[in-house]
């Protein structure tokens, strides 16, 4: 996998299957290509070097770029709502990032709705990845 042109990796929560290869316990909120119980295998330096197996889990991401401090935080709580409702795994990080698991045949329309409502407005970005 290559990496990031200014160095910064992403630390992924993994469970080791067999030698090099590993399961991601994890969501990833930046890495490209991996997501949740992806299989993956490593190098000695402990870098991932492929992904050896998909899962077939999707990572729904957001990342809200709101100025304003208060805005920032309704528009998290009206997402948190929403994901809640959907009962899907997902975490927060900085109260700014959300990553969403989406295992096969979930469905998040009723999130990828607001969602879709918010960015129009510049209120944030997001993004599903196979």
């Amino acid at each position: 996998m290559p990496d990031r042109k200014d160095g910064w990796r992403e630390q992924l929560g993994v469970r080791r299957l067999a030698g090099d290869t590993f399961e991601v316990a994890c969501l990833p909120f930046f890495t490209q290509g991996i997501c949740h119980r992806d299989v993956v295998a490593v190098d000695d330096d402990q870098l991932v070097t492929s992904v050896v197996h998909k899962s077939g889990h999707r990572t729904l991401r957001v990342a809200l770029v709101m100025k304003y401090e208060v805005d920032r935080e309704k528009a998290r709580e009206m997402i948190q709502a929403k994901v809640s409702e959907t009962g899907l795994p997902h975490e927060w990080l900085h109260g700014t990032y959300l990553a969403v698991d989406l295992p096969p045949g979930s469905n998040a329309d009723s999130l990828v709705h607001l969602l879709t409502s918010l960015a129009q407005s510049g209120n944030l970005f997001w993004e599903i990845e196979s």
